[in-house]
């Protein structure tokens, strides 16, 4: 297991990232008030050789389409080929927010 601990401002708010790399899941924790989030499992399925489809549900927590669409494109766009269960509690989620996680979470994957 690699175990992985950031902190950094997005948007002027302290957010605090933990990845934990495990040999067939990752597990992801974004907050931004020290607290647990929503936690979503998301599996990427290989549906052909062309296309590349996934799965994701939420776990626990509150279901937000617009967040989970946002945890589904940064884990697309972070190209993970294996299971992750991620954590997330942001005070705000909009674009320029999952954008700035996902530079900060491929930097520690």
């Amino acid at each position: 297991m690699n175990f992985k601990v950031q902190g950094a401002l997005l948007d002027g708010i302290h957010t605090d990232f933990i990845v934990a790399l495990f040999e067939n899941t990752i597990f992801i924790i974004v907050t931004q008030n020290s607290k647990l989030g929503t936690f979503y499992l998301y599996k990427p399925e290989c549906l052909s050789t062309d296309d590349q489809g996934y799965d994701i549900k939420v776990l626990f927590g509150c279901e937000d389409e617009n967040l989970t669409a946002g945890v589904a494109s940064l884990l697309r766009a972070l190209n993970i080929d294996r299971r992750v269960i991620i954590c997330l509690m942001l005070e705000n989620s909009n674009f320029r927010t999952i954008r700035a996680i996902q530079e900060i979470i491929s930097n520690l994957i």
